[in-house]
This record gives structure tokens, sequence and C-alpha cells, in this order.
């Protein structure tokens, strides 16, 4: 299945299948990867995901915050790990192992734009910690926190492939998502629930085929090491480096689409 880098335009559509082909070119490499990554929320204190997102315990301030930046750098790294393989298949060239490692100077850019990115989260967690079993001081922080977040994904959702790609600080990768970004929001906000209702279904289908709570799944510690708790582990390894791989995709498109780059152009950062 060749990907098509004539003149691609953002459309949900070629996103969502040149995607899907990179994805399932280079499923073993990157499931392999994002599985060691993923390994790192093990050093997530235990059961205090639950008490941030129930609100139904004492918040303790430095495993909250520890849980949260470690899922940040998770994620983060996920998505970066994916960049230059994906930049190697848009321009028609098979991907190396080594392509893999090429966005490990920019990790830490790319982890501090993730912070950012996640600000709302940490500002929610606060509120949680001001208010402890508040209801409604939750509910609503959670609320406003959720609507901020939303936003701040539709303005800076390319930071990763932006920072490594363009040699960029954090700033300068927020800064040029969001003018790539910029009259294409409701696309990518398309695309975003599309991916998230199909992630999300498919996680829910295995805890309840399972007999899991949707509560065992806020936090890695919380689930235990059965067939289907490894089953929703994997799955959701899987879920992190396709968005990294459809994030870079749209980043490219939208490069295309907005300045006439080619995947050559793009790519010579790393040649």
């Amino acid at each position: 299945m060749a990907i098509n880098t004539g003149t691609p335009r953002f459309t949900i559509g070629r996103t969502l299948g040149d995607s899907l082909k990179i994805f399932g070119r280079n499923i073993v490499a990157f499931a392999l990867v994002a599985l060691a990554i993923r390994l790192l929320l093990l050093l997530a204190p235990n059961g205090q995901a639950v008490a941030v997102m129930t609100g139904t315990a004492q918040i303790n301030w430095f495993n909250a915050i520890l849980s949260m930046v470690i899922t940040v750098v998770v994620i983060s790294a996920t998505k970066a790990i994916v960049v230059f393989p994906t930049m190697q298949n848009l321009r028609g060239h098979r991907a190396a192992t080594s392509d893999l490692w090429r966005s490990i100077p920019f990790l830490p850019a790319i982890m501090v734009a993730g912070v950012i990115i996640n600000l709302p989260s940490f500002a929610s967690l606060i509120i949680q910690g001001l208010f402890p079993g508040n209801t409604a001081a939750i509910g609503i922080s959670g609320f406003v926190a959720g609507i901020a977040a939303l936003v701040l994904v539709l303005m800076w959702w390319l930071y990763a492939p932006t920072i490594a790609v363009e040699k960029g600080g954090a700033l300068h990768g927020l800064k040029r998502s969001s003018y790539l970004l910029s009259g294409q929001r409701w696309r990518v906000f398309g695309l975003l629930v599309i991916v998230g209702l199909a992630s999300g279904l498919s996680v829910i289908a295995i805890a309840m085929l399972g007999g899991l709570r949707l509560t065992d799944l806020s936090s890695l510690a919380s689930i235990q090491w059965s067939p289907i708790g490894i089953a929703v582990f994997i799955i959701s390894a899987l879920i992190g480096a396709f968005d990294g791989v459809l994030i870079t995709v749209s980043y490219y498109h939208l490069r295309v689409e907005k300045e006439g780059a080619i995947a050559e152009d793009l790519v010579q950062v790393f040649d």
C-alpha cells in the first residue's frame, strides 16, 4: 500500500488512511517501543491516580504530581519516538530501527511542551487538593479544565513533530502548531472524536469482557496482571503509538497544504 505524497491535503479520511497504512507497516517496532515506554507507568504511586480522578481521598501532593509527570513523559516520549519513522514512510522510504531514536535529542523540549499543554489538568489537581471531598468544586474544576484542555489541544496538538522536525524548542513547537492548525480546528476536532471513540470503545470492550470496572482503567497500578489487564495495557500502548503517527501525518499534510513543503525537504533534518 503506497502512501500518496503528491499533493496531500489535510482531510479526515486521507489523514486516517495514511496513518493506518504507516502504523500497519511498522506495527511491531512501534508496539515494542511504545510498550517499553509505557512500563514507566509502573513507577507511578499505587492508587494515586484513582484518588485524583474521583476526588474521594486526600491527595498526597508528591505522589499526585509524580503520577501526572510520569504520565506526561510517557505520552510525550511515545509521540516523539514515531516521528522520524513516520516521516520516512511519508517520503516513500522504509523506516529503519535507528530512526526510532532520532528524536532523543528533542525529548526534553517535547516533554516541556507536554507539561504546558497539560496545565489545565495540573490546575484541576490543585483545586481537588484544596477542596477534598467537595463534589461541586471538583465537578466545576473538572469541567473547566476539560474545556481548557480541549482548547489547548486544538491549538498545540502538533507540538511533538513540530519540535523534532524543525529543531525548535517547546515554545517554538507550540507557536508553529497553532499556526498550522489555524482554520483546521473543526477537522482536527472531528478527527479526535473519531479516534477517541474508537480507542475508548476498544479499551472498554476489553475491560468489560474481563469483568474489570471502569475505575480500574484509571491507573496501571490498579489493574490486576490478569490476561485481560495485560491486554488493556498492550492496547493502550498501541493507541499511544498510533496517536503519534496520526499527529505526524497531520503535521506533514498541513505543512504541504499551507507551505508547499514536501517530505524530502522536511526530513533533511536527519539525513
